[in-house]
């Protein structure tokens, strides 16, 4: 079953979370998304019980093998999408990413890999 929007925002979140190496916490994804503590809460279970992350009571979040293969199918078409918000709508760099994340969590996987593919192509196209 695909993800959905709100799932895909959790776990692209955790992912970027756990790039720099520390412990992922409930807190820290509530903050990163701006939602209560209740809703990541309940996300997290949700992605517990579809088997996404792992998480003790009290301890912190680990995404599974299947988190991982997901997350990094968003996180890798993300640094595609916020390069191009940076580099050329020269969009700021705390928008840039705030604004990555949404478009990930929001386009269709169709629409998100046809803009992909139009960004890469255009950066071909001006290296030419």
């Amino acid at each position: 079953m695909p993800l959905t929007q709100s799932q895909k925002r959790y776990l692209y979140a955790i992912y970027t979370l756990g790039i720099s190496s520390t412990p992922i916490k409930t807190t820290e994804v509530s903050r990163l998304l701006g939602v209560t503590k209740a809703s990541t809460v309940k996300m997290t279970q949700r992605l517990i019980d579809e088997g996404y992350i792992k998480k003790a009571p009290y301890r912190e979040i680990e995404l599974t093998e299947s988190g991982i293969k997901a997350a990094n199918e968003l996180y890798t078409p993300s640094i595609i999408i916020e390069n191009f918000l940076r580099s050329n709508l020269k969009v700021s760099d705390e928008n840039a990413a705030g604004d990555t994340a949404a478009l990930i969590s929001q386009l269709s996987e169709e629409t998100m890999d046809k803009f992909v593919k139009f960004i890469l192509d255009m950066q071909g196209k001006q290296q030419a």
